[in-house]
């Protein structure tokens, strides 16, 4: 087997290992948080940049079609990295940096959630529409690498996994996030 595929799974099974309880209070805060929005029909919107714009894309995808539940109807989530043609004329006119927080004050409305994910925690643009929701009344909820960056201190819940390294962080967010909507979706509509 290939040394740098052992090395990662190594370094992914050590991130897990060692995580504590205390260290996952931040996930079921996220859970709570995302389906009381959900609860009262809010949405949620969700963000990121390279990498993490694809997590935003996948979970997006879950939460609108399903988890295990095949019958269920969908819950409204948006990712605002998808619309290439949104994306393209927002960076041209605005710049990179306004990207999200355009499409949040267009999009978004109070009780709504917002995901960032960042792996550094220091991404401009994720930190921009963090801003836009704090004005609009929109929770943020910020998945990055053990470190936070600046957006550990902006979030409203701050979700950090137990690496900095930007690809297990990567790996981690999706494992957290498939666990988190699957939650979400037991307790809102369980499969008979």
């Amino acid at each position: 087997m290939n040394s740098i595929f052992k090395t990662n799974l190594k370094h992914f099974a050590e991130a897990v290992s060692t995580t504590t309880d205390e260290q996952l209070i931040p996930v079921q805060t996220c859970t709570e948080a995302t389906k009381n929005a959900l609860l009262t029909g809010n949405k949620i919107m969700l963000c990121g940049n390279g990498g993490s714009a694809s997590t935003a894309s996948h979970i997006t995808n879950d939460f609108i079609g399903h988890m295990k539940n095949w019958t269920r109807k969908g819950y409204p989530a948006i990712a605002l990295t998808a619309d290439i043609s949104v994306l393209t004329a927002l960076t041209n006119d605005y710049g990179y940096d306004s990207v999200f927080s355009k499409q949040v004050a267009a999009l978004g409305q109070s009780g709504d959630i917002l995901w960032g994910f960042s792996t550094s925690g220091n991404s401009k643009n994720i930190i921009n529409a963090v801003e836009t929701c704090k004005e609009m009344g929109i929770k943020t909820i910020i998945f990055t690498g053990k470190a936070g960056g600046k957006l550990k201190d902006l979030a409203d819940i701050w979700v950090p996994v137990n690496t900095d390294e930007a690809m297990l962080a990567e790996a981690l967010h999706l494992f957290y996030i498939h666990s988190i909507a699957e939650s979400i979706e037991y307790d809102l509509d369980p499969t008979e």
